[in-house]
């Protein structure tokens, strides 16, 4: 497969990047991010495509800013994901790019692209795209060891003109080998791992993240829901936080507490994590109460709806209540139990 058509954008966006070194280029992620707007128009076999069999197939996909088209590529498509395969009528999805045609117009060699998309056409479930996005917008204000995302206007529609054209928002997110690159690391992939080879402080404040969106859909010693990434200069390992859709500040219908935990539903905050010391919680208070303006500004100024702003920044104010106690925040923190 290869390219359709490229756009004057695109080839101006080669010219501008052909000096480059390896180590500098750019990916098609970064490509897209450049744009305000920007909508992604697949035609696949969507009977094939619905059927949840994380196989790839052939796609057509047309990217367009406000420039118009800036790509038309014969790519591929893939369902994937485990719980929401089970629960969406549409699951996210994963599109890949040939690496030849990534490598002749420049980019980096970073050929997928996971897409997060609506479960279903409802307002609801667009709704929990939004309120994810913010989550991942929310982990990126606290660290750059964090996946990048960008929010797009999704089209599917059908290439055997058998199925009803879907339209939904949805967001991309940046390859993994991206983001290690990014962060001078790699992806450690050992198959037996210890919390105790990750940067302490690094980890503390992931775990505080968790807490802070109520999130307890992830296990460092599986790799659920977490990445793992070695930066040999530093000499250090960090955790990197994704897919938060059974984070209770993004509260779908379908999310459900793992049931070795004392919790009745996602909305009530838990916290996972290995325990504080007293210095350890000041300093990581001291950097979450710092940003507290910046992320209730960052609900305010969200795509969410009116209720869906209001439901986000109680749920926040709630976290900070239990912050900012004195006598709260240690019996969470601190006098914890680690699960």
């Amino acid at each position: 497969m290869g390219p359709r058509k490229i756009s004057t954008s695109l080839l101006l966006w080669f010219l501008l990047i052909g000096n480059l070194s390896a180590s500098d280029s750019i990916s098609i992620f970064d490509f897209f991010s450049q744009h305000d707007s920007l909508a992604i128009h697949v035609t696949t076999d969507l009977r094939q495509l619905l059927k949840k069999k994380d196989e790839y197939i052939p796609a057509r996909i047309v990217v367009s800013s406000q420039e118009g088209i800036i790509m038309d590529y014969e790519g591929e498509i893939r369902t994937r994901g485990n719980a929401r395969k089970a629960v969406c009528f549409v699951p996210p999805t994963k599109l890949r790019f040939e690496k030849d045609y990534l490598r002749s117009l420049g980019f980096s060699k970073y050929p997928t692209i996971k897409v997060v998309n609506a479960c279903s056409l409802t307002d609801l479930h667009e709704g929990y795209v939004w309120s994810e996005y913010l989550a991942y917008k929310l982990n990126q204000l606290f660290t750059h060891r964090s996946f990048r995302t960008k929010m797009v206007s999704l089209t599917y529609q059908d290439s055997e003109g058998k199925r009803k054209t879907m339209s939904f928002d949805g967001f991309l997110i940046e390859h993994e080998d991206q983001m290690a690159d990014r962060i001078n690391g790699s992806v450690y992939d050992l198959k037996y791992f210890q919390e105790k080879m990750l940067d302490r402080e690094s980890y503390l404040e992931f775990c505080m993240f968790q807490y802070l969106i109520g999130n307890t859909d992830w296990k460092i010693l599986n790799r659920h829901n977490v990445r793992i990434i070695r930066v040999s200069k530093e000499k250090a390992v960090y955790p990197v936080a994704y897919d938060f859709d059974y984070a209770g500040l993004v509260n779908t219908h379908y999310a459900v507490p793992h049931e070795s935990l004392p919790l009745d539903n996602v909305r009530e905050r838990l916290y996972v994590g290995p325990c504080f010391t007293e210095e350890e919680l000041s300093k990581a208070k001291a950097k979450f109460v710092s940003n507290k303006d910046k992320i209730f500004e960052m609900i305010d100024e969200s795509n969410l709806t009116d209720k869906n702003k209001k439901s986000a920044i109680d749920y926040v104010e709630d976290f900070f209540k239990v912050l900012e106690d004195e006598r709260q925040a240690p019996y969470v923190f601190v006098k914890c139990r680690h699960y």
